[in-house]
């Protein structure tokens, strides 16, 4: 043990005396936070504007009345900019990228609700827009709810908490507008939902608690990188066949090495949290959690690193394929672009990324509060795939230290 820390010692001192490309790694998730959290004002609180959507009435009776009538009260007065027009005005303003979204109640409308016969609305929506028409339009745990409702069964309680955990996110960025229409979220439901273990003092959704979340992976993956990529410059350089002529064995030279990965990229995270907390006002959740997920999302960076270098030795190799692993592995698992923008094909693919189960466990933890109990699947997967890689790949470094000694 003492040769392993004689290692992880000379390592961990060698690169806190040059710690340069580190901290170039670690700007990447800090200038993605501080950009786009920028981009929706300095607090990080996401200020919605308002939304213009145009209303059709064909309809002209009660029920008609009743769905205008519910968009100009309230909070939802606040979010939506409503505009009687005619259907061809109102394709006409859509086409200019004057409105949103274009709402039209249909010819017998009010009949039918008295009639009780099924009835629907139209929500034509912006191909120009993005954001607003889906705000406007249906949201997609409704819809799944719908499905649950109508099926000859009771709804499997897995998929009722798939269902839980889709819709936290849009409920928690439009909570304080939907307060008085239909849908009410009480205080002690959205407490309940949003932590489980002390956040329900929080003020809102900080949305720079929501970026770092995400990118925070890419700047550990990195950090993990540059850590094995100085075993493969000291291979070159000959100072690990030297080591391998003294009394330390191959294994202690393997442990050192790895345990300096492992410290390094903690290291790394460490600095990254505390600049969230102090410069973005990040609110980074229970503190029990949030240190079991993160030793076991650095235990998955270790592993996937050192069985990466354990596959390839030689420098030029590493340098060409270790950062397309990582960017490849970090867009799947939502570090540059947020999952859940992602299409349902897409996100079944992204799961198999292990930054995916990295971003959503931080995510659960910095922005929903959520406790150990919640994201105890994250930490297993993170574990299990940072164990199964880190075994192999340590033993084909050692390996690769035998060869190259």
């Amino acid at each position: 043990m003492k040769r392993v820390l004689i290692i992880f010692a000379n390592d961990l001192r060698r690169r806190l005396k040059s710690p340069l490309s580190i901290l170039l790694m670690l700007a990447i998730p800090l200038v993605m936070t501080l950009v786009i959290g920028g981009v929706f004002g300095r607090s990080g609180k996401v200020e919605m504007t308002k939304i213009r959507l145009l209303v059709f009435d064909a309809d002209r009776g009660l029920g008609g009345r009743f769905v205008r009538q519910g968009f100009e009260q309230g909070k939802l007065a606040e979010m939506f900019e409503l505009v009687p027009v005619d259907s061809i005005d109102g394709f006409d303003l859509m086409a200019e990228g004057k409105a949103s979204a274009l709402l039209v109640i249909p010819r017998g409308f009010t009949n039918d609700l008295l009639d009780r016969r099924q009835t629907a609305l139209k929500l034509i929506k912006n191909p120009s827009e993005s954001f607003n028409p889906i705000i406007a339009e249906e949201a997609e745990p409704l819809k799944k709810t719908r499905s649950m409702l109508s099926a000859d069964k009771w709804p499997a309680l897995g998929d009722m908490q798939v269902l839980l955990d889709e819709a936290k996110i849009p409920f928690t960025q439009v909570e304080g507008y939907i307060g008085d229409s239909l849908v009410t979220l009480g205080s002690e439901t959205a407490a309940d939902t949003a932590r489980a273990g002390g956040n329900a003092g929080s003020s809102g959704f900080n949305i720079f608690s929501y970026v770092m979340s995400g990118s925070l992976m890419l700047g550990l993956l990195f950090t993990s990188n540059i850590m094995l990529n100085d075993i493969v410059r000291e291979k070159r350089a000959g100072t690990l066949a030297r080591a391998l002529c003294s009394p330390i064995g191959t294994g202690h030279v393997v442990a050192g090495k790895v345990l300096s990965v492992y410290a390094v990229t903690a290291i790394a995270c460490l600095l990254l949290l505390v600049v969230g907390k102090f410069a973005f006002s990040m609110d980074l959740g229970d503190p029990a959690a949030l240190a079991a997920h993160t030793a076991a999302s650095i235990l998955m960076c270790t592993g996937i690193m050192t069985l990466l270098f354990g596959i390839v030795r030689r420098e030029r190799a590493a340098d060409a394929i270790a950062p397309v692993v990582i960017i490849v592995l970090a867009m799947l698992g939502g570090s540059m672009l947020s999952f859940d923008m992602f299409g349902e094909t897409m996100q079944r693919i992204g799961k198999f990324s292990p930054v995916y189960w990295a971003n959503d466990g931080f995510k659960k933890i910095m922005v929903f509060g959520a406790g150990t109990s919640d994201i105890s699947r994250n930490i297993l997967v993170l574990a299990v795939i940072g164990l199964a890689s880190l075994v192999p790949g340590a033993l084909l470094l050692g390996t690769g230290f035998r060869k190259g000694g």
